[in-house]
C-alpha cells in the first residue's frame, strides 16, 4: 500500500520540488541583473569623462560581475546620458553608448530629475534568462530588463569620447 501511495504522490512531489527550484533560479536571476544595473549606473555616475571603450569594458566585466549567471550573448547594456536643455529643461539624449541591442527608453522618463544644464545617465540592460529545467519541458528563455538612474556625482555631464553632447545617436561599442 505504502509503495503505491508513494507511486501517486511521487510525480507531484517531483513536479513542485522542480518548481521550486525553478522559481529560486529565476529569482536569483533577477536579482544579479538588479545587481549589476546598479553598479554600473553607479560607476558611470562617479566619472567626469569616459570613452566608448570604458563603456565596452563594463560590459566585458558583466561576465565576473553576474556570477554565477552565464552573461556572454545573453546580455545586452545601453548606457544614456541625457541632459535638461533649455529654461524649460527639456530632457535630452546628450549621448548613448550599447553593447549587444538597444534596450528601449523615453527621455521623457527622467523629466524632473536634474535643473537646467544638468544630466541623469540612465543604465538599461536585457539578460535573456534560460534555465535548464525550462528547457527539459521546452520552454523558451525569459527576458529581463531593468533601468537605473545616477546623477553624476562631480561634473553635471558626464562627457563620452571628448564631448558632453554628441547629439544622442546611438553608437554601438565593442567589448
Amino acid at each position: 500500500i505504502a509503495a503505491t501511495e508513494f507511486a501517486l504522490i511521487a510525480p507531484a512531489l517531483i513536479f513542485l520540488i522542480m518548481g521550486v527550484f525553478e522559481m529560486s533560479f529565476r529569482f536569483r536571476a533577477t536579482e544579479e541583473a538588479t545587481r549589476y544595473v546598479h553598479q554600473i549606473a553607479d560607476l558611470v555616475s562617479r566619472e567626469t569623462a569616459l570613452t566608448s571603450d570604458a563603456i565596452g569594458g563594463m560590459y566585458g566585466a558583466s561576465v565576473h560581475m553576474m556570477k554565477p549567471l552565464d552573461a556572454i550573448d545573453n546580455l545586452d547594456l545601453d548606457v544614456s546620458s541625457v541632459g535638461f536643455e533649455g529654461s524649460d529643461a527639456t530632457p535630452t539624449v546628450l549621448w548613448r553608448r550599447v553593447a549587444g541591442n538597444e534596450v528601449a527608453f523615453d527621455p521623457a522618463d527622467v523629466d524632473g530629475m536634474g535643473a537646467q544644464d544638468e544630466s541623469v545617465i540612465r543604465v538599461g540592460i536585457r539578460y535573456n534568462y534560460q534555465s535548464v529545467l525550462s528547457e527539459l519541458f521546452g520552454g523558451g528563455f525569459m527576458a529581463i530588463e531593468k533601468s537605473a538612474y545616477a546623477r553624476p556625482r562631480i561634473e553635471r555631464k558626464v562627457a563620452i569620447d571628448g564631448v558632453k553632447n554628441d547629439g544622442g545617436a546611438i553608437a554601438y561599442v565593442d567589448d
